[in-house]
């Protein structure tokens, strides 16, 4: 699949959304499936929440740090994924709607890549590997992140600074 060709930026400021009916349906499923993971602070969610404060003798400050922005991340990857539900069957997406299915995808691949102990240049598992469909999985959104980081930035200026605020 060539690149920039799952999503495309129209004239009137809205994304184009070319997807398998599969596929949506598959994204879906797996942000119905994350949202009560992270509620639950199930162990694979746990680079959604990265900490702040990693010394021994740091405890407390990361559970201040933990006091204050667990909440709103929770919140956040909660908007994201259910924007991504509400919209996945969706022709077009708003500019809002296209990042929050970025950050979405983003955090599923973030808990995918920890169940699966993902490392850079990690090769595919072998035929009949039971991790061998979520390692599918995670290179499929990898695919569908790059498309949409591909859109997003061809908007940007080749040189100097945008002529607008980000």
């Amino acid at each position: 699949m060539a690149f920039a060709s799952l999503f495309r930026r129209r004239r009137d400021g809205r994304y184009t959304v070319r997807l398998d009916h599969n596929l949506r349906v598959v994204l879906v499923s797996v942000a119905q499936q994350l949202g009560p993971m992270i509620d639950a602070g199930d162990k694979a969610t746990t680079r959604l929440f990265p900490p702040a404060y990693t010394g021994e003798d740091t405890a407390q400050q990361e559970q201040e740090y933990r006091t204050l922005v667990d909440g709103a991340l929770r919140n956040h990857h909660h908007r994201a994924l259910d924007t991504l539900i509400n919209t996945a069957h969706a022709d077009t997406l708003s500019a809002e709607e296209l990042d929050a299915w970025l950050s979405a995808i983003g955090t599923m691949r973030l808990v995918l890549g920890t169940r699966l102990d993902v490392i850079e240049d990690m090769e595919p598992p072998e035929p009949g590997d039971p991790a061998g469909d979520e390692f599918v999985l995670y290179d499929l959104l990898g695919t569908v992140q790059a498309n949409i980081i591909e859109v997003l930035a061809s908007q940007l200026p080749d040189e100097g600074t945008p002529e607008r605020a980000l």
